[in-house]
């Protein structure tokens, strides 16, 4: 019995294997992600514009079967450029800016990077989730670029394995990462500052 047990969960986890995989990855709104550029004068910002610029828009990683083999797409339920715009607000708005429709500074950029990947060894598995977002900070009165910058947030965790919400976890924690880079820019509060101080 116990035999028949086992051989049927192998093959339960070699048919996942072979199952597209659709993640729910998002931000958590309940940490704080206070840094310097709440030192900025409060500023009005329009909501964030992202193009997506992966070279693999079809996937955010793989799964893999025992082998190392590619099998089946791993996917976002929400497009990578909606998960990141939301991140930036929200990085932005627990600092004290706000985003508006009328906004004095408009962030146009790209998500360059939003990929899960698996190292595995022996006992263990390495779960990586690495995130990378290049965005402009424009002068709406001006049409000037002030300011702009490559942003990235990486996450890893090694575990003895780990399916759908383990992967989940682990981008949503890269996500995370990506907004403390922008919250914690120190020449991005200066920038703010500059632009307040321009009139």
């Amino acid at each position: 019995m116990k035999k028949l047990i086992a051989l049927a969960f192998a093959a339960l986890i070699q048919a996942c294997a072979f199952t597209d995989a659709t993640l729910d990855v998002q931000h958590d709104p309940s940490i704080s992600f206070e840094g310097p550029i709440s030192e900025a004068p409060s500023t009005r910002f329009l909501p964030a514009t992202l193009e997506d610029n992966r070279s693999d828009k079809a996937r955010i990683g793989w799964k893999k079967n025992g082998f190392g083999q590619n099998t089946a797409d791993m996917t976002t339920a929400e497009p990578v450029t909606t998960i990141i715009s939301d991140a930036i607000e929200t990085g932005l708005s627990q600092n004290g800016h706000h985003i508006v429709e009328d906004g004095r500074v408009k962030i146009e950029g790209s998500v360059d990077r939003f990929w899960f990947e698996t190292d595995q060894n022996f006992w263990t598995i390495e779960f990586i989730g690495d995130v990378q977002c290049s965005l402009a900070f424009i002068d709406t009165r001006t049409g000037e670029v002030f300011y702009q910058s490559t942003y990235s947030g990486s996450h890893s965790e090694k575990k003895g394995g780990g399916l759908s919400g383990t992967w989940e976890a682990i981008m949503s924690q890269a996500v995370n990462k990506l907004i403390e880079d922008i919250t914690f820019d120190e020449d991005l509060m200066m920038a703010l500052e500059a632009l307040h101080e321009g009139g």
